[in-house]
């Protein structure tokens, strides 16, 4: 089953051939929540301080108001290239290079979508980046990832959903990927 994928105000969006997430994270990390502040400081919605992140297959078959899809990235040579809607600033979709164009990523409650959103979170990550240890003595059930260290790492890349997301499969496509979607849509901006 597809699903949708929309900003706030409905302007742009697009729908993907799989609704089905892949992989569920919690992410303390200083770039999300920057991205998310910058949105909110442009009229978008107020970030968490750990936010969610879903994945889903890097399929769009359709998308719609292009004229509205904005891409913009933290700095130069950044690893995510986010796309956003020009008029409510919500974050529709970014692309990682560790996504290696298998999947791509949305913020649950950070745009609007038909997909599934019963997936279990798999982990949370970079909470050394979070300096909120109430919030982390509050997780339970899922493993936590501090930094990234070397054991961290190894824990991580040993979860199901993440090496079935992060892994580059070629599953046949019926539409585009976001990546390519971005090159399509705008210059992107490097907010520095």
């Amino acid at each position: 089953m597809g699903a949708i994928i929309t900003c706030h105000c409905g302007a742009c969006g697009f729908t993907i051939a799989n609704g089905q997430p892949t992989l569920s994270l919690l992410c303390g990390c200083t770039d999300c929540r920057k991205a998310l502040e910058w949105c909110a400081k442009k009229g978008g919605l107020e970030p968490v301080s750990l936010p969610e992140l879903i994945y889903v297959e890097s399929d769009i078959v359709h998308a719609f108001g292009f004229e509205f899809m904005r891409a913009f990235q933290l700095r130069h040579k950044a690893r995510s290239t986010r796309v956003y809607c020009k008029e409510c600033f919500a974050i529709i979709g970014v692309d990682h290079k560790s996504y290696r164009n298998n999947v791509f990523m949305f913020f649950k409650n950070h745009c609007v979508t038909t997909c599934d959103l019963s997936i279990k979170r798999s982990a949370a990550i970079y909470l050394n980046d979070l300096k909120d240890a109430n919030k982390i003595n509050k997780l339970k059930n899922i493993p936590l990832i501090l930094s990234f260290t070397e054991k961290e790492t190894q824990l991580f890349r040993s979860i199901t959903a993440v090496s079935n997301s992060f892994s580059e499969i070629i599953r046949p496509r019926h539409g585009k990927t976001l990546k390519s979607l971005i090159k399509s849509i705008s210059k992107i901006e490097i907010l520095n």
